[in-house]
């Protein structure tokens, strides 16, 4: 009982942390535990969505306190806002709503609501609109597909080592025949 009870609660500080930190991994993982027992499926959404939510909080302040002296300071940042921003401008309620979704975008879109006087009330709904369609929609498909999941990971661990073996020979292709070119092309130019 004692060892269940520090599983789910680890678990579920774990599944916190890890979505606050990062995200889509730890959801996944997250689903995965508590599909095998170890944890509460609802706790675990529950955990990503508050740990995802803190996230997309802390990204949008520091975006409204320090947003133009980060900008000063990383002008490629402020290329990505500007485009970012001619998108958001056409259907900002598709962003916000889907923001969780456009992988890779997710702290450019929270950085440009920062910056464009966005409500606090309004980031809010949206952000937690968005969240939990991330958290059920990534979090039904980690769950319902968990199985297979688990299935690749024990064949993958079984073959292991010829994994390695096989990634191994092809590194050394690959880095042959590079050297080849490059070889090729020293003797052309003599």
């Amino acid at each position: 009982m004692f060892l269940e009870n520090l599983y789910e609660c680890c678990g579920i500080l774990a599944t916190f942390v890890g979505t606050l930190l990062e995200g889509e991994v730890f959801l996944l993982t997250a689903i995965i535990s508590a599909k095998v027992g170890l944890f509460s499926y609802k706790a675990g959404l529950a955990a990503a969505f508050s740990g995802a939510y803190v996230q997309a909080w802390f990204k949008f302040l520091i975006a409204k306190r320090h947003g133009i002296q980060l900008l000063k300071k990383k002008p490629k940042l402020k290329e990505k806002i500007d485009k970012a921003s001619k998108w958001f401008d056409k259907s900002p309620v598709g962003y916000l709503v889907g923001f969780k979704f456009i992988f890779g975008m997710t702290t450019i879109i929270l950085v440009l609501l920062g910056l464009k006087d966005f409500g606090y009330l309004k980031f809010g709904i949206f952000s937690a609109i968005a969240i939990a369609l991330w958290v059920v929609v990534l979090g039904g498909f980690g769950y319902f597909f968990a199985e297979p999941m688990l299935q690749f990971l024990d064949a993958v661990s079984m073959n292991k080592w010829l994994i390695i073996g096989v990634l191994c020979i092809i590194g050394l292709i690959v880095y042959f025949y590079k050297r080849g070119q490059d070889n090729h092309c020293l003797k052309l130019e003599d």
